[in-house]
């Protein structure tokens, strides 16, 4: 009898310490900067908030830093809001590939014509697109991230350009 109750109570305490749950703590914000724009002269800051372990949405904050002079070469582009919800594609939590689909609201400046363009205005258009990338994390809670996408103009399309080319090399903080 004694050998029995010994066998139940090892067999219970066993299955009681395999039943452990290792929950993984999931760092919610992302502060980054876009350094491949910001080389251009069009510096582009984004914060991104995690929902679960697979999807985030977020906002990037992009202006030029050069002015708006005639004399002066200048970007094509002053200032673009682009919110966005993404979708990430791998085991670790918000990290991997991800697709993204993105709204954007952007200035452009005028456009002279040449061989290859006409001749734009200038002025604010409204865009839907979506980017394709990899982002990586550090256990220290670092970021870096490549993505490309482009957004197709809904709203002055005569005005502006037909896409709004994005390219982001990107390094973040997690906190």
């Amino acid at each position: 009898m004694k050998k029995n109750i010994l066998i139940i109570t090892f067999i219970c305490t066993v299955s009681i310490y395999s039943q452990e749950n290792k929950k993984v703590v999931l760092n919610k914000n992302e502060l980054k900067l876009n350094i491949a724009s910001t080389l251009g002269g069009f510096p582009e800051i984004t914060f991104e908030k995690s929902l679960n372990n697979e999807t985030s949405f977020g906002i990037s904050l992009g202006f030029s830093l050069q002015s708006n002079s005639k004399d002066e070469e200048n970007s094509n582009y002053n200032f673009s809001i682009i919110p966005y919800y993404r979708v990430y594609f791998d085991e670790k939590p918000n990290t991997g590939f991800f697709i993204e689909g993105n709204a954007a609201i952007y200035s452009q400046n005028p456009i002279e014509g040449d061989f290859f363009n006409n001749e734009k205005d200038g002025g604010i258009g409204f865009g839907l697109g979506f980017s394709l990338g990899k982002k990586y994390t550090t256990k220290g809670g670092w970021i870096g991230e490549f993505s490309f996408g482009l957004t197709r103009t809904f709203i002055n399309s005569d005005k502006l350009n037909l896409y709004y080319p994005r390219a982001a090399i990107i390094i973040g903080k997690l906190f």
